[in-house]
């Protein structure tokens, strides 16, 4: 199904990561890393009531209006709905349990009409394959919960209380829609299926609560005995626990008082949204739950860049989130390439990522980072343990340099865009090695070592000002040695045929203003 391109609330526990739209649907789960992979097609709820309409109003509909928030200081999503012609709200609050494999999805339904209503509750479940039509899905009768499953991963949706009705396969989605299931088979080849509560009776003036959970796990067995256990909890009672979860989380960070409530709301928001974008089996750090998985507009966010991260782990340490930029610098110790590179991007596993290209500051600002880091907790240990990696990645960006411009060889800008030599990347290499420098007399290595580099380093901030610095524009260019088209001929036919040096590829360049394109 096409997805909304928005996220406009997120919820998980650093294990699980959930998205939710505008109307309250469930678009996205991530697990058992926050980035992959991705299970649900489409998760959707909605309300039988055979006095007031015909069939299901799904609440993500035009029968409903909504309003989203958050609990307040926690991960706790809510979206509450107002019917657009009945006295009927509902508040649908959505959380992970911060030690579980589990998303609960709790319902609270207000009549505030002026009579009784006889209720139904509709779940329409469709999962997502990576391989076409291996998709798999069961309904446990004994447990009345439906198994969406494939090679390695199962999750299953539940209730305290058994459903009435039941669904698989095609046509799940049409007969939720009329309000009425026709279970036959127990398990099929197939990704949709479809649950139904009824016969519920709310009094005027009446609340109900209700609630679902989502579990997942690795195998069948393990998954039945999850869901037979948070079958028999109360799951209120545990919305409870993850608020209180989350409030000593932000206790346990830098507290902050501005006097300016709409910043210190921000802060703490944005506290809670780092703990969601921090990968806990790994220590990897999200740049961003994915939007677009086919890339039809511009997607493909749902990685780890050593940069950003590097970035984000020195605003974690002045938020006194220390633990969780550590992590970070440990996983990318683990990734970082045996001649002392790093490549583009990461998955949170530590797989690499679909990459066009070097992008030479990563390196630069992850050892920077982690002197920072240093800078912040004091802790040899960690120094010692990052040693062979800021070595390994230091001596790395000495030998990638431009004999005849003292830069940073040919890489990738920041921006992904344009391959050449720039401004910016060679400020980031500069950082990192001075960073080196620093950590090598820390840690008491032969000072002959720490000296080289610093003197590179000297060497780089010369060639920096040198080539990128023009008096007369009174401003830095951005890059030189640029080609704005790997693939192919340029925009225009003002180019030049240049060969770099001896390293490099004979290629043309385009000309702007009879000068190299710098744009």
């Amino acid at each position: 199904m096409v997805k909304s391109y928005f996220n406009n609330l997120i919820t998980g526990n650093s294990g699980m990561l959930a998205c939710i739209d505008g109307r309250g649907e469930l678009t996205r789960i991530f697990w058992p890393d926050i980035d992959y992979p991705q299970h649900v097609d489409r998760f959707i709820t909605g309300i039988k009531c055979p006095s007031l309409w015909l069939g299901t109003s799904w609440l993500h509909s035009s029968d409903w209006k909504e309003r989203q928030y958050f609990v307040d200081d926690t991960n706790v999503a809510v979206t509450e709905y107002t019917h657009v012609k009945y006295d009927l709200k509902i508040r649908q609050y959505d959380f992970a349990l911060p030690d579980g494999d589990v998303l609960n999805r709790c319902y609270e339904i207000d009549n505030d009409s002026g009579f009784q209503l006889e209720l139904g509750i509709v779940v329409y479940s469709s999962s997502i394959s990576s391989v076409y039509d291996t998709a798999g899905i069961i309904y446990d009768v004994d447990l009345s919960a439906l198994i969406h499953y494939r090679h390695g991963y199962y999750y299953g949706i539940i209730s305290a209380v058994p459903a009435d009705q039941y669904q698989l396969g095609p046509g799940a989605q049409e007969s939720a829609d009329r309000g009425q299931l026709y279970g036959n088979d127990t398990i099929g080849m197939m990704k949709e299926g479809s649950l139904l509560w009824e016969g519920v009776y709310l009094g005027a003036g009446d609340s109900l609560k209700c609630s679902l959970s989502i579990c997942f796990s690795t195998d069948l067995k393990s998954l039945k005995k999850m869901l037979r256990d948070i079958r028999s909890k109360d799951t209120w009672e545990m919305m409870g626990n993850t608020v209180k979860y989350w409030h000593d989380f932000l206790a346990g960070a830098r507290q902050i008082n501005t006097g300016i409530p709409e910043i210190d709301r921000l802060y703490k928001r944005s506290l809670l949204v780092f703990s969601l974008m921090t990968n806990k089996r790994t220590g990897a750090l999200l740049a961003a739950p994915e939007v677009d998985e086919q890339f039809t507009r511009c997607g493909r966010y749902a990685y780890c860049w050593g940069r950003d991260a590097a970035f984000i782990t020195a605003a974690l340490d002045c938020c006194g989130l220390t633990d969780a930029a550590e992590g970070f610098y440990y996983w990318a110790a683990g990734v970082q390439d045996e001649d002392g590179s790093w490549q583009q991007r990461f998955y949170m596993d530590g797989n690499l990522a679909p990459s066009w290209g070097l992008q030479i500051d990563e390196g630069g600002s992850i050892i920077w980072g982690i002197l920072q880091h240093y800078n912040v907790t004091k802790s040899m240990d960690f120094l010692s343990r990052l040693w062979p990696c800021v070595n390994k990645g230091v001596d790395f960006l000495v030998r990638y340099t431009d004999n005849e411009t003292g830069l940073p060889w040919l890489s990738f800008d920041l921006w992904e865009e344009r391959l050449g030599e720039h401004a910016y990347s060679s400020a980031a290499v500069c950082a990192g090695i001075e960073a080196g420098a620093r950590i090598a007399e820390l840690l008491g290595k032969p000072p002959e070592l720490a000296e080289e580099w610093r003197e590179h380093a000297g060497r780089l901030r010369e060639a920096i000002f040198r080539n990128f610095w023009k008096p007369e524009w009174n401003r830095f260019l951005r890059s030189i040695r640029v080609k704005l088209n790997g693939w192919g001929e340029e925009h225009t036919d003002r180019k030049i045929w240049l060969k770099a040096n001896d390293k490099s590829i004979a290629r043309d360049y385009t000309m702007e203003a009879g000068t190299l394109d710098i744009s």
